[in-house]
């Protein structure tokens, strides 16, 4: 799995899945990332609303950029993740759209740091830390209808594209970084 380097920022990102994991509950997945996570900010969501791994990319530079630019949205940047992640202002909102819960199978994994030796520590233990198996497929393979509900996309948008010749998986997550944009140029 890469790990890469955003120059601008100064910072390690690494964006992976988990498949088949077992969730006993948000709290004890954040638990289980914590002991590992010394000097690595990290931030989990469930697979099934991802709309494919730039989709997380995209949502990693924006809170990266915003804390560059001191237009940060939370203190934490694993929330600034979540919130641009979600395209939602509100915590709570964004938890609800993407975060983990018991019913999560699939789980889509961020992780930041500026020492790149702290990424390749926490990847060793991913596994061991979260159960499942560590693949990076599942983030192309969130749910379309979960996809388009949590970001309010319609068929007209999804067609609009399609008729530019993109795929539908394409089309998704073109339109989810459209909205995660829109975010960003709120006040």
């Amino acid at each position: 799995m890469p790990i890469e380097y955003f120059e601008e920022y100064d910072r390690y990102v690494m964006i992976t899945g988990v498949r088949d994991v077992r969730v006993l509950g948000p709290e004890v997945v954040l638990q289980q990332l914590k002991r590992s996570a010394n000097g690595v900010e990290t931030q989990v969501l469930d697979a099934n609303g991802i709309a494919g791994k730039d989709h997380l990319r995209f949502a990693v530079l924006n809170a990266l950029n915003g804390r560059a630019q001191g237009t940060r949205m939370a203190e934490s940047l694993a929330v600034e993740v979540l919130l641009y992640a979600s395209a939602q202002r509100q915590i709570k909102n964004a938890i609800e759209a993407l975060g983990v819960s018991q019913n999560s199978k699939n789980l889509a994994v961020i992780a930041i740091a500026k020492d790149r030796r702290l990424l390749e520590g926490f990847e060793t233990t991913l596994p061991s830390n979260l159960g499942g198996e560590r693949d990076e497929s599942v983030l192309e393979e969130g749910d379309e209808p979960t996809v388009r509900r949590i970001f309010d996309i319609t068929d007209d948008q999804v067609r609009a594209l399609l008729r530019r010749g993109v795929t539908k998986r394409e089309a998704l997550t073109r339109l989810v970084i459209e909205k995660m944009a829109l975010l960003s140029t709120q006040a």
